[in-house]
Order: C-alpha cells, then structure tokens, then sequence
C-alpha cells in the first residue's frame, strides 16, 4: 500500500522574497514532512539584491556575502532545483525548465519538467529603460551580481586610466539616470569609493571624479518625503555629486546623455537605475499580466488566471487591499509577501481560512555612504510621514535591514555568528575589494 504523495509547492526565483519564502515553508513543512517544497533558480547563489550597489564599488565581496542555495536547502528542509524557468503547463501542473550549461556553452543538465501542485512565482524585475534610444547598448545596469560585478571592474579600470594619464584636470565622468534609492545610493557609494581608494594610495584625487545624477521628478527620491530629499540633496551637493531633476534623457550615446531639453550630459560610465518592470518573458506564461509585464494577483497574492499559481515580489502586480493602488516593488514589500504566505500556505493546506494580505508601511531609508543615511521612521511613529532620522542613527538602523533578511534566512544564532565575522574580517582585510 502506498502513501499519498506529499504536497509539492515549487518557489521559482531565490530572491529576498523567494529565498525567506523557501526557509520558512522548509522550516515548517518541508523538514517535518508535511509537504515538499523545492526552490528552483538559474543561479546556484543568493545576494541581497538592495546591496548590489555595494558590489558595484567593492564594499561588499559576493564570494563572502553569497548564500548557495545546494547548501542552505540541506540545512532548511527543501530541495533546490538549478536552472531558469522556460515555461509553465497549468494544465498538466508542470514547470519547464532549460538546460544548465557552463561557461563554454556545454550542456551540464538536460531540459527537464518539474511537477507542482501549488507553485510561487518570485521572478524579481529588472531596470525599465523605457524605451530610450541607446540605452541597451551604451548603459551599464544593477539587475544581478553579474552586472554589479562587471561595474564594479569598469570603474577600477577608468579610475586607473584617468589617474595613469598624468593629466590632473581630466576626469573620471559618471552619469547615473534615476535619483530613486538604487540611483543616490550607488553615487554616494561611487564618491566614498574613490575617496577610500585616494586614502589607500591611489593617484585619482576626489576631485578628479564627477559624478551626475539625472532625474525626469522635481526631486530625488520623489516617493519619499520631501524633508527626506531634502537632507539627501544637500549631501549630495556636499560630496560634489551633481544632480540634474526635471530632466528626461531622450537618448544614450557612446559619450553620454543627450536630454529632452537639448542638453547633453558628458559620462564615461552611464548606469541605468530609473525605474523597473517585470521581465518580457513574463508575459509567455499565460498568466494576465499588466504593462510592466508584472502577474496580476488578488489580495492572497493568487494569480488572476490560477488560484494555484502565486506571485510576489517584484515581479506582481499586487493591489494594497482591495481595489487599492498597486504595492511598490520594495525589498520590504517582498519581505512581507513572504511571511505573509508562508503562514497563508500552511493555512490553506490545513483547509484553513486565508485571509487578504496586507501591507503595513514600514518608512524608507536610504544610504548616504560608509557613515550616513537618511530615512522616515514609519515603523516606529505611525503616518508621521515628516518624521525622519539622519546620519550615523540612520546608517546604523540601514545595516540592520540586512541582518535582519540574515536572521530570516539563517536564524538568529547564525546571523549573530556573521555579523562577528564580517566586523572581524574588516580588521584582518582592506574595506574596499581592488582586484
């Protein structure tokens, strides 16, 4: 006599909100044997992507930060599946999935198809050029540790350059379009940089570096509070970063940006971080989708074509209660989308009730560099939306957002044991990686 197969509930996409998700569901029904869970992505690792413009400038080293999944699947009771996701059968409750190659283009793993009976879309989005001419081909991007990566050696290599010329009036020119947190973020971490590589010997001088942000808003950080951007302008303004709102690239070329207006914006380095959508392919799956190609779900985070088929993330379209405006595509959002459904999963596999989901605002903030960072204190004070905090106050509780994605992902033993062992490696090892 055989036993009735577990339940198989298949997470595709290993991302903030994937990868908590995975752990959560693998802690409480997966390692006591009340329901399968497999967490399927093309990469074997996971980086907190709101630190991804720490890789672009060395600040954070992916071989040290990066969790594999093979690993911590063992260690949470799921299963890991390598590979991108193709495409999906509802109609046999299949997930298709593309061969896995190496680097030369050999096929390790052939295609394959992976059963489900409950399955959580967590594709994550990528950067919206909107279109603009130029932009794919003369625009560096922030969507993966790849991209970081390959940022991070553009900017070693012209910072060289710039400094080996012996020409002290030349500059390193970089130009960054979108002043959301991504944007501000990435200059200011950009300026303190070079500023650690000038303190480390290097022949570029802080002065030789100018960097432009370009905004189409009135303001940066347009979604937050104005006293906020009010504060980030000004530090900004401090380290020489330029910023140029109300200002629409119309097209992207080898030397920079030319605007809307007829002006033209010099950048050896030209970085994409204005805006963001789902990916094209999002739309082959037979799901609705919006025109950010981003699933429609309900407030259960259930597609509108399969209550079976679930989304969150970046990558959904999910409304803020019922006929609300749509969530952001915020970490945070991810966050309580994933704590959200692990309970409303094991609810649903109970014959429980599930009630909507509900987003509680939990404020903003933004780095500044090393020291600094700026943010409201929704969380904490209520809709004093006016209410916001600053400096190294502020930097602190911006770390603490990561060690908190930590403790969710590893537990709070472990994370604890990190957080040791990262203040000790910035003893033993230099605070920017130079290779």
């Amino acid at each position: 006599m055989s036993s009735k197969p577990l339940h198989r509930i298949v997470i595709v996409g290993g991302g903030a909100g994937g990868l908590e998700l995975a752990t959560r569901l693998g802690r409480t029904l997966g390692s006591r044997k009340r329901a399968e869970i497999v967490l399927v992505d093309g990469s074997p690792t996971h980086i907190w992507k709101p630190l991804l413009h720490e890789v672009a400038t060395g600040a954070l080293n992916t071989g040290e930060d990066e969790v594999n999944y093979f690993g911590h699947a063992w260690r949470n009771g799921y299963r890991f599946e390598f590979g991108w996701l193709t495409g999906l059968d509802r109609s046999r409750k299949v997930l298709q999935i593309a061969p896995v190659l190496d680097a030369e283009g050999r096929e390790l793993a052939a295609a394959r198809e992976i059963g489900y009976d409950t399955v959580v879309l967590a594709l994550g989005a990528i950067a919206n050029d909107f279109g603009t001419p130029g932009a794919q081909a003369h625009c560096m991007f922030l969507n993966t540790p790849t991209d970081a990566e390959r940022l991070r050696r553009r900017i070693l290599d012209l910072s060289f350059a710039v400094a080996s010329s012996g020409d002290p009036v030349q500059k390193l020119t970089i130009g960054i379009v979108g002043a959301g947190p991504t944007g501000v973020e990435l200059a200011a971490e950009i300026d303190h940089t070079i500023r650690e590589m000038h303190n480390l010997g290097a022949s570029l001088s802080p002065a030789q570096l100018e960097i432009t942000i370009i905004e189409g808003a009135p303001r940066i950080l347009s979604g937050a509070p104005e006293s906020l951007s009010e504060y980030a302008t000004a530090a900004l303004a401090e380290r020489g970063i330029l910023v140029a709102c109300n200002s629409r690239v119309a097209a992207v070329t080898e030397e920079g940006f030319e605007l809307a207006d007829g002006r033209r914006i010099a950048a050896a380095i030209r970085v994409w971080a204005a805006g963001v959508k789902a990916a094209d392919w999002l739309t082959t799956l037979g799901l609705a989708t919006n025109r950010l190609n981003q699933i429609e779900v309900t407030t259960t985070l259930q597609t509108l074509t399969d209550p079976n088929v679930f989304a969150i993330g970046d990558c959904a379209a999910a409304p803020d209660g019922e006929g609300g405006p749509l969530l952001p595509a915020t970490a945070q959002v991810a966050h309580q989308q994933a704590s959200w459904l692990a309970g409303a999963l094991n609810d649903r596999l109970a014959g429980r009730e599930v009630k909507p989901f509900v987003f509680k605002p939990q404020g903003i903030m933004v780095s500044l560099g090393k020291h600094t960072a700026v943010g409201s204190l929704a969380a904490i004070v209520g809709p004093q939306r006016n209410y916001y905090v600053e400096g190294r106050g502020a930097k602190l509780i911006y770390a603490s957002l990561y060690r908190l994605h930590q403790a969710a992902v590893h537990g709070w033993i472990l994370a604890g044991l990190l957080y040791v062992g990262d203040k000790l490696r910035r003893v033993a090892q230099p605070t920017l990686k130079l290779h």
